[in-house]
């Protein structure tokens, strides 16, 4: 990442962050990318909106974290150089099928149009990243069981 995109994030993170509604949530978000501007940007901007940020660098630690403790949502990039956010993705809801996925990254890459998962490019504001978080979130679980409409009423 070039020092520009560093900017761009700090600055729409400063200006967007004071002019967003609160709104209370209890949902965690685990945040995995090897930048760590990345990572500590998204943290604090979600931490703002109420979420239980959590970040790690290290693929490995995350599989770890989700086997201790709930994960609502794993935010990661797709393009690491110890393991793709795609194959993160698949180990981490083998584990936790329950955790949805939100993959970014600022490369268009073959793995990410086949995983199904959502996706979300880099550079993006503050506002886009918490309205993407929030729409996967809100999204049913692949693993949720249809419910039955009522009987009609004759």
């Amino acid at each position: 990442m070039g020092d520009g995109f560093r900017g761009t994030w700090v600055a729409t993170y400063r200006a967007e962050a004071t002019t967003s509604g609160e709104r209370e949530m209890a949902e965690t978000i685990l945040i995995v990318d090897d930048d760590e501007d990345v990572r500590e940007i998204a943290r604090q901007a979600l931490s703002v909106r109420k979420y239980i940020a959590l970040e790690t660098g290290d693929p490995q630690q995350a599989i770890r974290m989700v086997k201790e403790q709930r994960i609502d949502l794993l935010l990661t990039d797709v393009v690491m150089p110890l393991m793709s956010g795609t194959e993160l993705a698949d180990r981490i809801q083998a584990v936790s099928a329950s955790t949805k996925v939100l993959l970014m990254s600022g490369y268009q890459t073959s793995a990410i149009t086949p995983s199904g998962r959502p996706f979300m490019a880099k550079p993006f504001s503050i506002d886009e990243l918490a309205r993407r978080v929030r729409e996967t979130l809100d999204r049913p679980s692949s693993f949720a069981r249809p419910t039955k409409a009522p009987p009609a009423s004759l």
